[in-house]
């Protein structure tokens, strides 16, 4: 059967047709072991099939036009299956990472089972942008782990892709896109103009990753202390040092949201997640009643964050102001664990922060974006920006000084 897009699969068809033919950064990989108890290849099959089964998002492709597309839900799929012998996991990963999908003819699901022994040791799953999301991505590998240990799982009370489409075009999702899309453009008239521009490299885009020690302890001493979730301590952090580039009293910065609040939402396989819009004054002295502001700031994008991306666009296309860049905290976290390094240790560990030049581009959809990850130990932030907005000193040294930030905020007694 035929849906509309979800509102999220627009705003990921938006970023794929900017990136093009580079999108392939879009694709959601996940690896993880194989069950304890020993699973033969075609026990692992039989997984998969219940898996894509499952989730309807797995069994989607787009159909139509390429200006306009919608999608195609199958009863059944057969997606790109390989079996692995003496290659590891995540070159695996990698390799069937790195070409985009074929939107229209390739089911939206790669898998691979790397085998030792008879038995499948390690399971590799890659995801088209389309079809899921990070939190999306990693329910998938959920619910793959535990089909491959128990063989069945409870039926899924979840909401279906194309309900939430149906919603969406029917008079009451176009009602709240519309007050959504009135809020934004109340948020904007508050945000200063502002020019920042440096002289383009090639590739006009680079990422550089920092993995910091240092910053993980900071961060979650600094949020227990202000008690704010950390995601908020982080991003008032970085809504901060953008107010320092640019100079502005007011500014924004937009935050992925991944729109899974209610209880049919959350365990949906499907492209939820957009953007929502967090205004500050990052003047404000106090770096703790900031780190207040930006929580209530966050709670307020993450109501308005469903929309219709492309009444968005064409709203603020007459404005003014625009926000400055794009904040992930891709991190699984339900709640930040205590802080473990006391002051000496987390100063000391700053010598031990690593920036490395990750990736780079030549289009892309934000000239700014700025992506959390790690574990609760070590924390990597990536910057991935414009060369004509950012140099790649100026990329480097703003994670340099969010990590000084906190490390700052998180001496003061």
């Amino acid at each position: 059967m035929e849906a509309p897009l979800t509102w999220g699969q627009q705003d990921v068809w938006r970023a794929v047709l900017a990136a093009e033919p580079q999108e392939q950064y879009l694709n959601l990989a996940r690896v993880f072991p194989g069950p304890k108890r020993p699973v033969t290849v075609m026990q692992a099959r039989l997984a998969l099939d219940r898996l894509v089964a499952r989730h309807e998002a797995l069994r989607t492709r787009l159909t139509g036009p390429r200006e306009a597309p919608r999608q195609f839900i199958a009863e059944t799929a057969s997606p790109y299956l390989e079996i692995v012998k003496g290659e590891r996991a995540h070159r695996v990963s990698e390799r069937l990472s790195a070409m985009p999908f074929d939107y229209w003819r390739e089911w939206p699901l790669r898998a691979a089972f790397v085998v030792g022994d008879g038995f499948v040791r390690q399971v590799v799953v890659v995801l088209c942008p389309l079809a899921a999301d990070g939190p999306g991505a990693d329910l998938v590998a959920r619910d793959f782990r535990l089909l491959l240990s128990r063989g069945e799982l409870p039926p899924l009370q979840a909401d279906r892709p194309r309900d939430l489409a149906a919603w969406q075009s029917s008079a009451d999702g176009r009602g709240h896109s519309d007050e959504t899309v009135a809020w934004w453009l109340a948020e904007y008239a508050r945000i200063d103009p502002f020019e920042l521009t440096a002289s383009p490299h090639r590739p006009r885009y680079v990422e550089a990753t920092m993995t910091s020690t240092a910053l993980a302890a900071a961060v979650r001493t600094v949020a227990a202390r202000r008690r704010v979730a950390s995601s908020a301590a982080l991003l008032t952090g970085a809504v901060s040092l953008v107010g320092r580039l640019t100079g502005q009293r007011t500014c924004g910065m937009r935050a992925i949201i991944d729109n899974r609040f209610t209880g049919g939402r959350r365990d949906v396989v499907s492209t939820l997640a957009q953007e929502g819009l967090v205004v500050l004054e990052p003047g404000t002295p106090d770096f703790g009643a900031l780190a207040h502001q930006g929580a209530q700031a966050l709670l307020r994008a993450c109501r308005r964050a469903e929309y219709n991306p492309y009444a968005l666009e064409e709203a603020l296309a007459g404005s003014r102001a625009r926000s400055f860049g794009r904040f992930h905290d891709g991190r699984t976290i339900r709640r930040d664990p205590p802080p473990e390094l006391d002051a000496p240790q987390i100063r000391r560990a700053m010598d031990k922060t690593d920036l490395a030049w990750t990736d780079a581009m030549d289009r892309n959809i934000s000239d700014f974006r700025l992506h959390i990850s790690g574990e609760p130990d070590r924390m990597d932030v990536s910057l991935r920006a414009d060369t004509g907005l950012l140099s790649p000193l100026a990329i480097e040294a703003y994670l340099l000084d969010l990590e000084r930030l906190f490390v700052e905020e998180s001496l003061v007694a």
